[in-house]
């Protein structure tokens, strides 16, 4: 009996890694552009040879690896290589660190685990093979909150996390409004759940975290935020040779060289941006009801007032994103960073066997089991990829479009 159980376990995982492997191709396939823009092939002229600047660090491992192997890095054709490589390597990374989740997920929960990581894979996918996000550095510090994540759950090397952090702010210090949220929410989350020597080391973690973090916040933001002027010139006439048809982008370089605001040259998209964040939010609403429920739930269910708080930093931790929504016009990020993290935090959860929000869940699929919507349910994400960068996703670009030709805005 036991063989044949461990038989159809197999069986599961090798369907699932099949489903799994033809998914994440297709959808490479369909929405990989073959194109790197300006932005991302000028981002690589920013080096720390201007200083300790904001998003310097990956044009400086860039221009070290170019040095090294003693190619001509100036070239736009080199940059597509380098940035074919590291998609590949973050594409790897991302499926090693949802296999371990999965690894450590109990049997009665890898279907949902499952799911979820089927879900992530296709949002995190898309997302960056697509011409406006191929070689984002969001790329990078999702990465490096998803293997934070993995050790908070796991609860060994903790203290990685620190570090781990700090090189999301060092890519780029948006991270900190971004996915730094899943980061602080979880070691909260376990600080919560911990007492006497447990507890106090993750508040260490917290705190170390969060000290780092705002001092490198800080210094990009304010301190050294356009302390490159002598630099420009070179930097505009690096990025123009390494841009697709020899085009740089200039308002990255003005902004993170200069310091210039371009506040006002963005408000261009900010009618775009409100009425393609109401049709997502409308169109993503089961989604939205279902989580909003699952949580709520589960926090009424507590008797504890540290349980219900731990449960109540989950609802409260996107409002870190609040800011970029109301200064920028990125939306497309900003969402991803938003659904990113409600589908880290449940994997995390169904990972570490929380019974709580697991049983949440399971009451609500259990309130669909009979509605004849409920196939739509779980195919419905195909709609919402590929997330873009001002846009929100090709699909609310798209009725964006349609809505204001016929509103005549």
């Amino acid at each position: 009996m036991q063989k044949i159980l461990q038989d159809e376990k197999k069986r599961n995982m090798l369907f699932f890694l099949v489903i799994w492997g033809i998914i994440t191709i297709g959808l490479f396939m369909r929405t990989f552009d073959w194109t790197a823009n300006s932005y991302n092939s000028s981002i690589l002229a920013i080096s720390y040879k201007y200083g300790f600047t904001s998003r310097g660090l990956l044009g400086t491992i860039y221009q070290f690896l170019g040095s090294l192997v003693g190619v001509d890095i100036w070239n736009y054709f080199v940059v597509f290589k380098f940035y074919v490589i590291c998609t590949a390597v973050c594409y790897i990374v991302f499926a090693v660190m949802m296999l371990l989740f999965l690894k450590k997920t109990n049997v009665d929960n890898k279907k949902m685990e499952q799911y979820l990581i089927l879900i992530f894979t296709m949002f995190f996918i898309t997302m960056f093979a697509t011409e406006k996000n191929f070689g984002r550095i969001d790329m990078f510090m999702l990465l490096a909150t998803i293997i934070a994540v993995y050790l908070i759950a796991i609860e060994r090397f903790v203290w990685l996390v620190v570090p781990l952090t700090a090189i999301g702010v060092i890519f780029h210090q948006g991270y900190v409004f971004m996915f730094y949220n899943a980061v602080l929410v979880l070691l909260l989350y376990r600080i919560l759940s911990k007492e006497g020597k447990e507890r106090g080391k993750y508040i260490t973690v917290l705190v170390l975290s969060l000290v780092i973090c705002a001092i490198l916040f800080f210094w990009f933001q304010i301190v050294y935020r356009g302390g490159a002027h002598e630099y420009y010139d070179e930097a505009m006439r690096h990025a123009a040779t390494m841009g697709v048809e020899g085009k740089p982008h200039e308002e990255l370089l003005r902004a993170e060289l200069l310091g210039v605001d371009l506040h006002d040259e963005e408000l261009k998209y900010r009618l775009s941006n409100v009425i393609e964040i109401i049709i997502f939010i409308i169109f993503f609403s089961p989604y939205i009801i279902f989580v909003g429920k699952a949580l709520i739930g589960t926090i009424k269910r507590q008797t504890e007032t540290l349980s219900k708080l731990k449960y109540l930093a989950v609802i409260l931790g996107p409002l870190t994103l609040l800011p970029n929504y109301i200064f920028k016009v990125d939306f497309g990020r900003w969402t991803f960073a938003g659904v990113s993290y409600f589908l880290l935090v449940f994997i995390f959860m169904y990972a570490i066997n929380d019974r709580n929000i697991i049983e949440s869940v399971d009451e609500g699929l259990l309130r669909l089991k009979n509605k004849v919507y409920r196939p739509f349910i779980f195919i419905m994400p195909f709609l919402f990829i590929p997330f873009m960068d001002v846009a929100v996703t090709v699909f609310t670009d798209r009725l964006c479009v349609l809505f204001r030709n016929i509103i005549g805005i």
